[in-house]
């Protein structure tokens, strides 16, 4: 073999690379958070007076609405950030298996030729002599 189909510095480049999207996307969820509570807060209530009235500490219809957004998307964000950990550990043992298999391979070829039987060679024949 002259070359790899896979070179393990090539493979950890990419998971390195994934690595900080995965951490973006991290500060990304994490500011999603805020910013939907933010929004649930800032939108106010039904309550007489507002949230500031009456009304404090109540939630308005779009809060409620919004809570049950994150509550139902919740699962799906962390499958998200799972799925991207479990890809980017089966890269890193897919490629660690090749690289072992292939230096198997090559270990078992290197003693299956110095494991040759010279035949017998007709009388006058000389190694190299061809």
């Amino acid at each position: 073999m002259t070359a790899w189909d896979i070179t393990p510095s090539g493979v950890g480049v990419v998971v390195s690379r994934v690595g900080d999207v995965m951490g973006v996307l991290d500060e990304i969820v994490q500011a999603y958070s805020g910013d939907l509570q933010g929004a649930a807060t800032s939108a106010g209530t039904l309550a007489p007076g507002g949230a500031s009235g009456e009304g404090a500490g109540q939630t308005g219809l779009v809060a409620a609405a919004l809570a049950e957004f994150i509550e139902g998307t919740a699962e799906e964000l962390q499958f998200i950030g799972e799925r991207m950990g479990k890809s980017v550990n089966g890269a890193v043992e897919a490629t660690a298996a090749y690289q072992s298999g292939d230096l198997e391979m090559a270990a078992l070829l290197q003693q299956r030729a110095a494991s040759v039987v010279e035949p017998d060679m007709p009388s006058g024949w000389q190694r190299g002599g061809l």
